[in-house]
């Protein structure tokens, strides 16, 4: 992983990651130098933009508790060649996001004037 400074050893040392704890590890005495450390990287590499396939991603936009539904909702996906199952499901599924469009962008405005 890289080198970084041990108390224990009172030098610096090769450190070691370890994802299943999230702990790193100084490899010359066990020593654990910072815990639970969290990893922001992707869970995977997606090679989306190679493959020209849709982005493989599994997560969505972040839970809003203002919402009414907490940012929760249901997505009708597409079928395999960009169609519809139902079509009439498309659209009041289009039609739904609207309201909640504006109440996203109000409080968005309402957070930048709290800004200044």
């Amino acid at each position: 992983m890289g080198d970084s400074y041990c108390s224990d050893c009172k030098r610096n040392t090769e450190v070691v990651f370890d994802h299943a704890a999230g702990d790193t590890v100084c490899s010359e005495c066990g020593l654990v130098l910072e815990s639970r450390s969290i990893d922001e990287t992707s869970e995977w590499r997606t090679f989306a933009d190679e493959s020209g396939d849709h982005d493989p991603n599994r997560v969505g936009g972040p839970v809003n508790p203002l919402l009414g539904d907490v940012g929760l909702s249901t997505v009708i996906s597409k079928g395999p060649n960009g169609s519809n199952g139902d079509s009439s499901l498309a659209r009041l599924q289009n039609r739904g996001g609207d309201p909640e469009r504006a109440l996203v962008m109000a409080f968005k405005a309402i957070a930048n004037m709290a800004d200044r």
